[in-house]
């Protein structure tokens, strides 16, 4: 594709001198890519920012899905599309992009969604489908701009992401009690099978966006075999796992990136055993701060869980979702 089959005409763009849209081209489109991302963060913060450059297993390709806007040949902003399956058989599309904040509430974003929105009915019609089709979008609190602008398109919140964090104080806390008949044991090699399964059934009937990962992907995220499993706590019921804690320590504190307890031993003070011990472990090692994030709206209360151990909520980030309509399906 040359540069100029690269740029395309937008129907619904706003009357803009100097405004326009084209395809990624490769190395000579990165510049633009990260001052636009500079230029977001200084009003937005932090946030997740994806894009060819920062991406390396996306599900799209960048010379047809990533759309980069330009004033006058100054870099605005820039789109990029992902999808996946979810465990309850939702297909999600998911639509990012990024205006800076000078070029905001011009109908520029607007553009750019509905190409995103077309472009993605288009990809969608070469996938089985085999359950809802829903397209899904991203604005935190620090982006009212982007909210504003999904809400008029019909979107709404799905779920929220919370990021909770604990101060961590140097008098032990209190460890609530294991419910009767479960043990904790050391983790051994051969418990990595069943502490994996435990953990993939534990979230086989959220509805709230979870992907499910192979068994290689899961320990790799872990840092496995470089990790502390003796900052793991792992319940057992006999030879089944009924709930488990997985925890890491690195520079910047405590982490918990797996909290599960199975359907048959919920409701029994498992998951508040578990934390207690977690918030204790921390606290033994020295740990000042530690982080965990969690949905609001899961059904287990596990904001309620986690605050009831000295966590508060420092972050929301909404989940906006909408049905994609396929053409001719």
């Amino acid at each position: 594709m040359s540069h100029t089959d690269a740029f395309l005409v937008l129907p619904n763009a706003p009357s803009i001198p100097g405004l326009t849209f084209h395809l990624f081209q490769g190395e000579t489109d990165i510049p633009v890519l990260k001052a636009v991302r500079d230029a977001v963060r200084v009003v937005d913060g932090n946030i997740w920012l994806p894009g060819p450059d920062t991406v390396s297993n996306a599900s799209c390709d960048p010379a047809q899905d990533c759309l980069l806007v330009e004033v006058n040949g100054i870099g605005i902003g820039y789109s990029w599309l992902d999808w996946w399956e979810e465990v309850d058989g939702t297909r999600l599309y998911l639509l990012p992009g990024w205006i800076v904040p000078e070029w905001r509430r011009k109908g520029i974003g607007r553009a750019l969604l509905h190409w995103q929105e077309q472009r993605l009915r288009q990809i969608a019609q070469t996938h089985p489908a085999t359950g809802p089709l829903i397209f899904g979008a991203n604005a935190d609190e620090s982006q009212p701009a982007s909210r504003a602008l999904l809400l008029s398109e019909g979107y709404s919140v799905a779920f929220t992401y919370v990021e909770m964090v604990c101060q961590l104080s140097d008098t032990p806390i209190s460890l609530a009690p294991l419910p009767t008949g479960l043990v904790l044991r050391p983790v051994e090699t051969e418990h990595l099978s069943a502490i994996y399964a435990a953990n993939d059934e534990a979230f086989q009937d959220t509805r709230t966006g979870h992907i499910r990962e192979s068994y290689a992907s899961f320990f790799q995220d872990l840092h496995w075999p470089k990790v502390d499993t003796s900052l793991w706590f792992i319940a057992w019921d006999g030879d089944e796992i009924a709930g488990l804690v997985i925890n890491l320590i690195d520079d910047a504190g405590g982490h918990t990136p797996w909290v599960a307890v199975r359907r048959a031993w919920r409701r029994r003070g498992l998951g508040k055993a578990l934390m207690t011990r977690t918030v204790r472990r921390f606290q033994e090692q020295g740990v000042k701060q530690a982080e965990i994030s969690t949905v609001a709206e899961n059904p287990g209360r596990s904001v309620y869980l986690y605050e009831s151990v000295g966590y508060r909520v420092v972050k929301r980030q909404p989940r906006y979702r909408k049905p994609m309509f396929v053409d001719n399906q």
